[in-house]
């Protein structure tokens, strides 16, 4: 048996009465309701051709978004995320794992032996160089971290391949070790085969299911963090750090004890309700000392109100430094839409301008967007695990999640999270419950609804809306949740970097518990007017590419993006603003002096990645 804990492992071999709050690996659904967005409107458009890179080969994920850079990988199966990993190299990581590029489960896996699962694969590249340019190929890489540690039969593998080779396994590593840190490999490469035009790379992991004693439980697993992938020459065995500085973590919420309020709700009291400081935690990964930059900007995505910006914050880092700084942010939220509305947080760290870190540039930028809709959240709306209640003699049990709303409301409905497992084995009716509180546990039950089943979302934010039969108004503390019908877990989403355990109570014999699981469940309850299928104008909440040509440029540039209406504005690497234009057939650069900058484009429509514009006459 496999990937079960061993307190489940004995409630069912002794088939004891008693049962647990558990928390498991999850399915990534996240993956599934993203990847038609992607497809259909992204890479169509920023899928380039490219026949052969040329050296150097760098990626640390920072340019990337759920699925690698496609300038660069030819496979879509790797997941980028800031979230598996722990104490990452950089902001963003490549995580290989159990489910395929639509958030499936590999039914192709077994349970007592391993299987290949992911791959993440180079685009051919042009390594026609010789032995005494000392190539070397690296990256970072760890076990497990905040995801399912790889069994001992699980590895993860590197690859090797040409135009007249099959692909030949150079690495390997075995699972078995969950590791909280990241690893450094150095892969030299002599060999006079491989050092050829349309030379390609390769990570692949062997991955494995659990045993189906119980089907709700089977889900992702064996996780295999990778991270600043290298390819190039003029290295050494030494060669195992970069001279950089990046970010390690995103910004966090500015509402205090929540991630999400209802816009109306936000608007009638947000008294004690902001959190006014903000946090940057960056690394130094090189022996040089830095100085830094610290710059944030704030943005109403919703409506036309001003946002705020800051940049004479300015600090020293020391070589392999980590920092965790804090600063107040005078800014209340303020925008003129009327339901709901959203803002974005652009956090910046700026060193210098020398060449050798522009391959870098990515990860000296964060993106957090702050929501106002109509529901209250604890979560981040990731899910790294999956909770529920197990055991024999579990059916009917029942659970419950305490919220306070800031003002009186009316309550519609709850979002739910339910996390995709192998062949929907959670699927299992439950009663839909609202209680109403009792000196800080839940009370007699207000609210009832039967035959309800886990279900799974094809939208952008992977919840499904579950409708109250009757509108409740609700003026203090209340608990939303459900009552099992069976033994089975119902594998609920679970963010572990969040802690609402303080909220979240259980009930098996009779008596109300307490949680004692770090982390928030995904359970939304949805306030003030009843849900509709809500289309935001933006394509999708995080950055994705635009084209800029010619580049370098001399006179003019010209622009690709989604719509005319978007807006341009090139920075110099001090960070000061040196153009601002509507996107349009022909931008005049010809007043630029010749240097590199920096392009961004905003837009009602998708969030796009900034770029890196050389001007050379």
């Amino acid at each position: 048996m496999k990937k079960l804990s061993f307190l489940y492992i004995s409630i069912l071999i002794s088939v004891i009465s008693i049962a647990q709050e558990y928390t498991v690996d999850y399915g990534n659904m996240f993956l599934q309701q993203y990847s038609r967005n992607y497809f259909n409107k992204i890479s169509l458009k920023n899928d380039p051709v490219v026949d052969t890179l040329e050296l150097p080969f760098f990626d640390d994920f920072s340019a990337s978004y759920v699925y690698p850079d496609s300038t660069k990988w030819l496979d879509k199966y790797a997941f980028i995320n800031n979230t598996y990993a722990i104490n990452p190299m950089t902001y963003m990581t490549a995580t290989l794992d159990a489910a395929d590029e639509f958030g499936n489960i590999y039914t192709h896996l077994p349970s007592l032996s391993s299987a290949i699962a992911d791959y993440l694969t180079s685009k051919p590249i042009n390594l026609a160089v010789s032995p005494s340019d000392s190539v070397y190929f690296s990256f970072f890489y760890q076990a497990g971290g905040n995801g399912n540690k790889p069994e001992a039969g699980d590895s993860l593998v590197v690859q090797f391949k040409t135009p007249d080779l099959p692909w030949r396994s150079v690495w390997h590593v075995a699972g078995g070790n969950a590791m909280s840190e990241f690893k450094n490999v150095l892969i030299p490469i002599t060999d006079t085969l491989l050092l050829v035009k349309g030379f390609q790379f390769r990570f692949l992991n062997y991955a494995s299911i659990s045993s189906n004693y119980e089907p709700s439980w089977i889900s992702n697993c064996d996780h295999w963090n990778i991270d600043f992938v290298m390819l190039d020459t003029a290295r050494t065995y030494k060669d195992t750090i970069a001279n950089d500085v990046a970010f390690i973590k995103n910004f966090g919420s500015m509402l205090n004890g929540f991630e999400a309020v209802p816009w109306k709700h936000y608007k009638a009291n947000h008294s004690g309700l902001i959190n006014d400081t903000l946090t940057w935690v960056y690394r130094n990964t090189g022996p040089d000392i830095f100085a830094i930059n610290r710059q944030i900007e704030i943005i109403d995505l919703y409506g036309n109100n001003s946002g705020f910006s800051m940049n004479d914050d300015n600090e020293n880092i020391q070589a392999f430094e980590t920092i965790s700084y804090s600063r107040r942010i005078p800014y209340v939220f303020n925008s003129n839409s009327e339901d709901s509305a959203r803002f974005l947080l652009k956090g910046y760290i700026t060193t210098d301008d020398a060449a050798e870190r522009f391959r870098y540039r990515w990860n000296d930028t964060i993106r957090y967007y702050q929501k106002f809709e109509n529901y209250y959240a604890y979560d981040d709306g990731t899910a790294e695990k999956g909770y529920g209640i197990s055991g024999q003699n579990t059916k009917y049990a029942s659970l419950a999640y305490q919220f306070k709303p800031i003002t009186n409301g009316r309550l519609y409905g709850v979002y739910i999270y339910f996390n995709k497992v192998l062949n929907e084995g959670n699927k299992k009716y439950f009663f839909l419950n609202v209680w109403e509180d009792n000196g800080g546990v839940p009370g007699d039950t207000i609210f009832q609804k039967l035959g309800v089943l886990p279900e799974y979302s094809d939208e952008i934010n992977g919840f499904v809306y579950y409708p109250l039969d009757t509108v409740l108004n609700i003026n203090d503390v209340f608990y939303i949740g459900w009552t099992k019908t069976t033994d089975d877990m119902l594998n609920c989403g679970f963010d572990i970097h969040n802690d609402a355990s303080q909220h979240l109570f259980y009930n098996v014999d009779g008596t109300w518990q307490n949680s004692s699981i770090f982390g928030a469940l995904m359970v939304r309850p949805v306030f003030e007017y009843e849900i509709k299928k809500q289309q935001s104008n933006v394509l999708v909440d995080n950055f994705v590419e635009f084209q800029i040509y010619p580049n370098p440029a001399n006179e003019f540039i010209n622009i690709e993006s989604f719509s005319d209406n978007d807006i341009v504005q090139i920075y110099d690497f001090t960070g000061k603003l040196i153009l601002s234009s509507k996107v349009k057939s022909q931008i005049d650069i010809s007043a630029l002096s010749s240097g590199m900058y920096v392009v961004k484009l905003n837009s009602n429509l998708a969030n796009y990645k900034t770029q890196k514009l050389l001007i050379a006459r």
